[in-house]
């Protein structure tokens, strides 16, 4: 089981620099990372896409942290979006955990992967309006919010990947959208995994280690690897350019949504 725990060490390399560097909660490269090792395992076929997705979320209470922290000492959070944003976007993730427990496995793999795509081309052709209006609408950020917790819960990747595009898309600087992204991926996980512990399949049970949805010995050995990286990450993005950080953030999307779709056909 040594390749085990390397493998999850290096994933929580990764991971903790991926969350710090782009804001995303790092579930890009978890969930593709967590099937791979589940189907490793032998685990039920059918229940892999729900337990990848709660290790995902589960694994970010770790992950995100000091990379959430590290944005908002370096002033690139907004607070009055993550306000206004909270308890809608909590609500909505645990309420995604019971709908992806009553889907099919293979719909819930399509929608990984085509919300991966989406989210992937609107960075790559960097898409916005003719005339970005900052303010963003009281009614409309509720209804993002609401959206972005059901579709990051049921794709386990944290919000980043909608919520990074989505600030850009309204105005904010490509920091502080990464900023504010990194602090809001810290509740959706919170909330994620309390999902994931709430409606978890009854096969997990026979699961050693498994609990809920999430199987601990990843999620705390890739969490406590991803924990100084997660900094390192945070103050490489601070210190990057910004046209620099949407190819960088657009390339590392568009590999993994190719990833999910692989593991979805293949």
């Amino acid at each position: 089981m040594i390749e085990i725990f390397i493998f999850l060490v290096i994933l929580g390399i990764l991971a903790g620099l991926i969350s710090g560097f782009f804001g995303i909660g790092s579930g890009i490269i978890l969930v593709p990372a967590y099937f791979f090792l589940f189907n490793y395992l032998n685990f039920p076929e059918e229940i892999i896409p729900l337990l990848a997705t709660g290790t995902s979320m589960t694994t970010m209470i770790l992950v995100i942290p000091n990379a959430a922290y590290t944005h908002y000492l370096n002033s690139n959070v907004n607070m009055e979006i993550v306000k206004k944003m909270l308890l809608y976007t909590f609500v909505f993730t645990i309420f995604a955990r019971y709908i992806a427990l009553n889907m099919e496995s293979l719909t819930l793999q399509l929608i990984i992967a085509f919300s991966l795509i989406f989210a992937a081309f609107q960075v790559a052709l960097d898409i916005k309006p003719k005339e970005i209006k900052p303010k963003i609408n009281n009614l409309e950020l509720a209804f993002m919010s609401c959206s972005i917790g059901l579709i990051t819960s049921l794709v386990g990747i944290g919000g980043g990947i909608l919520m990074v595009p989505y600030f850009t898309f309204r105005g904010l600087s490509i920091r502080e959208a990464i900023g504010t992204s990194s602090v809001m991926g810290l509740f959706i996980a919170i909330s994620g995994a309390i999902g994931a512990f709430l409606f978890a399949p009854m096969a997990s049970k026979n699961i050693n280690l498994m609990f809920g949805s999430a199987y601990i010995p990843a999620v705390f050995v890739v969490g406590l690897s991803s924990i100084y990286f997660a900094k390192m990450g945070a103050n490489i993005s601070n210190n990057t350019s910004s046209e620099k950080l949407k190819v960088a953030f657009a390339i590392v999307v568009i590999i993994s949504a190719i990833r999910i779709v692989y593991d979805s056909f293949i």
